[in-house]
């Protein structure tokens, strides 16, 4: 049940990701964002289907929900206190200890963690789609910052833990 739980999210962030490249590629700038809601919802729909009948991920599902609740920690501390860029980088260690505890069960988690960390950023700034965020000095920045290097470092972390057990299960052979 775990595992399909997992799978299910690692592959709808996977949607949420595709779903926005679509979106970015497709529509223009001016176009509302409600407009846009099913196209999101639809990729998460057909994404956690997906993961739940076809997939066994695990890193990829702890990486969307890693990316889901640092931004969703991000906005609410943008909007409830006085926040800086550097403290919001800081909270990337979270990103570090989670990943680093969690193991891909294959080539194709590790490929997808990005996409599923990116995801969960999605969609909880979805969230906060009603909130003027733009008139808080430096949260989009600092936001959308954190996002994209935080889909990166889950990336490097995840292909790092893959290389070392990857390694120790070649050097148990020999």
């Amino acid at each position: 049940m775990k595992k399909r739980l997992l799978s299910s999210l690692g592959y709808g962030g996977a949607g949420v990701t595709l779903s926005f490249l679509l979106i970015v590629l497709v529509y223009p700038p001016y176009t509302p964002t409600r407009t846009l809601l099913p196209i999101y919802g639809l990729g998460l729909f057909l994404g956690g289907v997906l993961g739940s009948y076809k997939g066994k991920l695990n890193a990829s599902g702890y990486a969307f929900i890693v990316g889901f609740l640092l931004t969703l920690i991000l906005h609410l501390l943008w909007i409830k206190t006085e926040f800086s860029m550097l403290y919001s980088f800081s909270l990337l260690v979270i990103v570090v200890f989670v990943m680093g505890l969690v193991s891909a069960e294959d080539t194709l988690d590790v490929s997808i963690v990005p996409f599923a960390y990116f995801g969960g950023f999605v969609l909880a700034s979805l969230i906060f789609m009603n909130f003027n965020m733009y008139e808080i000095s430096g949260a989009i920045q600092s936001i959308t910052l954190t996002g994209i290097s935080g889909a990166v470092i889950a990336t490097v972390v995840i292909l790092l833990k893959s290389f070392l057990e990857n390694t120790a299960r070649l050097s148990k052979k020999i």
